[in-house]
């Protein structure tokens, strides 16, 4: 039997029927559109790594009386669509409104990319999704420094100032260069666009499973980056009442460090890939994971004799840096299983499935909270031990479809 084709070979980007045979590569245009597709993801993806802040800030002090289960589902639906002192006011501003609005943002800034590098797409996208962790330092470090002196209403609105400044030079910057295909049935390019459950039955398994991966790193990835906060807080035995000052500001800095060491391994992840290919890289970085999540903040979870916090500040360094590097990692993957005019159907066949998916992993996740700490209850670490465990297992699902997919075309 001849040997299977390699997915990094097999699965590069078919031959592009709009006749354009090469890509920039580079130059002035191609570089001004990684711009602006790092100023949406800095509004976009960073907004979305800054949950965390928002989730301790809306359940300490204005939802208190919410459990862990119902304040999830603000942060789910806004990832799901992503991807004020009453409830159902901060559930249509926020996970509504800026939900949909990230999800409008986020998708082109990724596409855009695409479209000028091919060879060097993997450093192009790592350079461009540095702006997610830009942003995810910058609004934790603005708010803690904001809210203590101009409360929550003008935090907000100079939040809201800067990302839209950040979305106007998206605007201008971004620009597509290759035109969609166009499918049989589709009677606009626009339709050509939408979801279609018959990539999914391609005979090989690879976008299934590759879309099954996707789903489990954005489950794993959302819990961290959401419930860190204020999982401090319960480590150190903190009230409430010092949620925005006070010892608690290490809380918000935990996320900005986290976020920081995502620039790096998105930026070299996807030089990696370029060279050892998207696939072997992606793998890396998931059993990083893993073993961050296991060896690290589980243990400071479970371990009841020392208050120092240099295990978890290690643990934030490197699931920053490994998280970071699969999260943008999995277009690039994605972009592997179809020509650039392609993408657009494929990546959307793909999250309209993660989205659902990642709807209810934070309530899910506060539910286990819940459990774990007695319900009604949140006070000390141990709560969280539940909450590690769903996240490392998720992890561990991501690892065994990616590794399944490369092993499949490999034989």
């Amino acid at each position: 039997m001849p040997p299977r084709p390699d997915l990094e070979k097999s699965c590069a980007p078919l031959p592009d029927p709009s006749g354009i045979p090469t890509y920039p590569e580079g130059g002035a245009r191609a570089w001004l559109v990684v711009l602006g597709a790092w100023c949406g993801l800095t509004a976009s993806i960073g907004l979305y790594n800054t949950t965390g802040v928002f989730s301790v800030i809306i359940s300490n002090t204005i939802l208190t009386s919410s459990s862990s289960t119902s304040t999830g589902w603000i942060f789910s639906i806004y990832a799901f669509m992503v991807w004020i002192v009453e409830y159902y006011q901060i559930f249509l501003a926020f996970s509504l409104l800026t939900g949909l609005g990230s999800s409008l943002l986020l998708t082109p800034s990724m596409a855009c990319v695409a479209h000028w590098f091919d060879a060097r797409r993997g450093l192009a996208s790592g350079i461009a999704w540095t702006g997610g962790g830009v942003g995810g330092v910058l609004f934790p470090l603005l708010i803690q420094g904001l809210l203590p002196h101009l409360g929550w209403a003008w935090c907000i609105r100079i939040t809201g100032f800067i990302l839209l400044f950040l979305c106007l030079i998206s605007i201008l910057l971004c620009r597509s260069r290759i035109p969609p295909l166009t499918r049989k049935d589709a009677t606009s390019p626009w339709r050509a666009t939408l979801p279609d459950y018959h990539i999914f039955l391609d005979g090989t398994g690879a976008m299934a499973f590759t879309t099954l991966g996707v789903l489990f790193v954005d489950l794993a990835y959302f819990i961290p980056i959401t419930y860190l906060p204020s999982y401090y807080l319960s480590r150190q035995n903190l009230p409430t009442s010092s949620t925005i000052s006070g010892s608690a500001a290490f809380g918000y800095q935990l996320l900005a460090i986290l976020n920081a060491a995502s620039c790096f391994g998105r930026l070299i992840s996807g030089s990696l890939g370029d060279h050892f290919g998207h696939y072997n890289t992606m793998i890396i970085s998931l059993f990083l994971c893993v073993v961050s999540i296991f060896a690290l903040w589980l243990p400071d979870i479970v371990t009841t004799s020392s208050d120092s916090p240099v295990l978890l500040i290690i643990f934030v360094i490197i699931f920053g840096f490994v998280s970071g590097s699969n999260v943008s990692l999995t277009p690039i993957c994605l972009g592997q299983l179809c020509g650039v005019g392609d993408y657009g159907r494929y990546y959307a066949s793909c999250y309209t499935v993660v989205a659902f998916g990642v709807l209810v992993s934070l309530p899910a996740a506060g539910a286990i909270l819940d459990i774990c700490g007695g319900r009604g209850r949140k006070g000390s670490k141990g709560d969280f031990w539940g909450v590690a465990v769903l996240t490392g297992g998720c992890y561990v699902v991501a690892l065994g479809c990616f590794v399944w997919v490369r092993g499949r075309v490999i034989g």
